[in-house]
């Protein structure tokens, strides 16, 4: 028997998800930032999983729901958001030797950040 124990790097997918996802997989696998039809396929449902995601979450707003690639990807949009949106509060950057690599990586690469450390 193998026991996995590092389910926050992945998690095994539930069978219905995996069944949800087989269309996407093979049918309607086009860009869905792209304009062609199988764009507009794969474009409406990830508008669609945005609503059920939304209504899971109880957001007002299905607009506010983002997929990214993974962790990585979803520190680099909320650090460089939030230190954007804060900036004239204080245009520094506040991190520990223990934050996610992800974070450490992104922080020293934006303008607040770089500004703060070259003085």
């Amino acid at each position: 028997m193998h026991v996995y124990l590092d389910n926050a790097a992945t998690t095994k997918v539930l069978p219905e998800v995996i069944e949800a996802m087989i269309p996407y997989y093979t049918e309607f696998y086009g860009n869905p930032s792209s304009f062609h039809s199988f764009a507009r396929d794969a474009h409406k449902g990830l508008d669609d999983a945005r609503r059920t995601v939304a209504k899971c979450l109880n957001a007002a707003n299905p607009a506010e729901i983002y997929f990214t690639g993974g962790g990585s990807e979803g520190d680099n949009m909320i650090l460089r958001g939030v230190a954007q949106a804060y900036r004239k509060k204080g245009n520094h950057i506040i991190t520990s030797k223990i934050e996610h690599h992800a974070i450490l990586h992104t922080a020293p690469r934006d303008p607040a950040y770089a500004q703060r450390t070259r003085g």
